[in-house]
């Protein structure tokens, strides 16, 4: 192995900075660097995002091509397409991969240059590991999980009773039209159990306006579009309930653990991802079926026991998430990676740093 310096220069590369969770996890991940003492840097085409108060050093770049991205200790690809752009560049190239791609339906065209990406031989860290195993056996490559570092602001509501309330309400977060996010099943869930006579409010997060196909399907009594991080965690705060009905395209389901660490039960899809970290905290069910949505919805709402051990059992969950935790793997993991170390261990038996 190679000698890395204690002070590891890292370079973040982001297509761009819009608001979307997987855009907040690499500013977290980098803001969490610099903070240990580490040069991190976010380098985009993007404009520095408005929406989140980044502390690591921000380059944008007119492109990601090797000529303007600045020379690092690693070059992290923070999506496919930027894959080979770090491995162009000057420094060890390491793979962050926050979902794969070549699953998803938007894209189908991009499959195959997926695909070609995601062959490539390097390093991969991944957010869960469901996607750090395909890595390792689909593609043959070295992976490691890291976990997600939680903001603070998730935290939970001390002040609020250890009760449901008696007209709940219910959070669907996520784009509606991202199919994979599963946005239809819940609100055909909504509507059956509304069907049934209980009273709730539904409240929604979303990047983007309500559409009058959303409206159709169930019209929320509050949309929130394209808020702050710190607003979302307000609004988690003062919910009973999380509905994710991801598919299993999903990465990790980031709001499922910011509703656990807020103290909010919730109801999830039974998928790979959120079996790997909730599947003792959340309540999991068919990822297609509305009506065992609805019926898991009701079942935690009018069972206050239940709703108060799923309370508990997240809120454990969520403590494993801290910063102090997770700032360390990320740096031991990019260690693993500028140092070559990756290299020298057999790709289906590669560690994950959360076992």
């Amino acid at each position: 192995m190679s000698a890395v310096s204690p002070r590891l220069t890292v370079n973040f590369l982001l297509e761009d900075t819009v608001l979307f969770g997987g855009v907040k996890v690499v500013l977290r991940q980098a803001d969490l660097l610099h903070r240990l003492g580490h040069r991190a840097r976010i380098v985009t085409p993007g404009a520095r995002p408005a929406w989140y108060p980044l502390q690591a050093a921000f380059c944008r770049v007119a492109s990601l091509d090797p000529d303007v991205v600045p020379a690092a200790d690693v070059q992290v690809a923070t999506y496919w397409t930027t894959i080979r752009p770090a491995i162009a560049a000057h420094g060890q190239a390491l793979h962050y991969c926050q979902g794969f791609e070549g699953l998803y339906t938007h894209n189908q065209t991009d499959h195959p240059q997926i695909e070609d990406a995601y062959s490539q031989p390097i390093p991969a860290v991944t957010v869960s590991e469901h996607l750090a195993q395909l890595v390792r056996e689909r593609f043959g490559r070295p992976a490691r999980v890291l976990r997600q570092p939680l903001e603070p602001q998730f935290g939970v509501d001390l002040e609020r009773k250890d009760v449901p309330a008696v007209h709940p309400r219910i959070l669907v977060m996520s784009p509606f039209e991202i199919d994979w996010k599963g946005g239809a099943t819940a609100l055909r869930a909504l509507a059956q159990l509304r069907k049934d006579g209980v009273a709730f409010d539904l409240i929604r997060i979303s990047q983007w306006p309500q559409t009058q196909e959303e409206r159709d399907l169930y019209e929320a009594t509050e949309f929130h579009c394209h808020i702050s991080p710190d607003r979302v965690a307000a609004v988690l705060r003062s919910c009973d309930l999380l509905l994710a009905p991801s598919w299993e395209q999903e990465g990790f389901g980031l709001p499922v653990l910011e509703a656990m660490a807020a103290g909010v039960p919730v109801v999830a899809s039974d998928i790979g991802a959120f079996r790997g970290f909730a599947g003792s905290a959340a309540i999991l069910v068919p990822w297609d079926s509305p009506t065992a949505f609805a019926e898991a919805a009701q079942r935690v709402l009018r069972e206050t026991g239940l709703w108060l051990d799923k309370r508990k059992r997240g809120l454990q969950i969520a403590s494993l998430y801290d910063e102090e935790t997770c700032g360390r793997e990320a740096v031991e993991a990019l260690r693993w990676a500028a140092s070559g170390g990756w290299s020298h261990e057999p790709a289906g038996l590669k560690p994950s740093t959360t076992s």
